[in-house]
């Protein structure tokens, strides 16, 4: 087993475990659907398995490091600011 796919294994049985310790009680929908995307993925991709893990740390990695403000999902009044930007006199 290479390194790489030992790391990654590491990481979803603590993932899981974080899980399963009730910390997110009940787990939030979107970080069950990342681990079992990773799931999927580990068998076939370890590197798929590994972004679908990064996404389920996305935020918890935002409150550590506020300067990931490209992955920062804009709030409906951007959303429409930006459409109107762009859509601007096509409508």
């Amino acid at each position: 087993m290479s390194n790489e796919l030992a790391k990654v294994l590491r990481r979803f049985e603590e993932r899981l475990a974080h899980l399963e310790s009730g910390v997110h009680a009940p787990p939030a929908y979107w970080k069950r659907f990342h681990l079992h995307n990773a799931l999927g993925a580990l068998k076939d991709d370890h590197s798929a398995a590994d972004l679908h893990l990064d996404e389920f740390d996305r935020a918890e990695l935002a409150r550590e490091f506020p300067e990931l403000e490209a992955d920062r999902v804009p709030t409906v009044e951007e959303l429409r600011s930006r459409f109107d930007m762009i859509a601007g006199g096509m409508l």
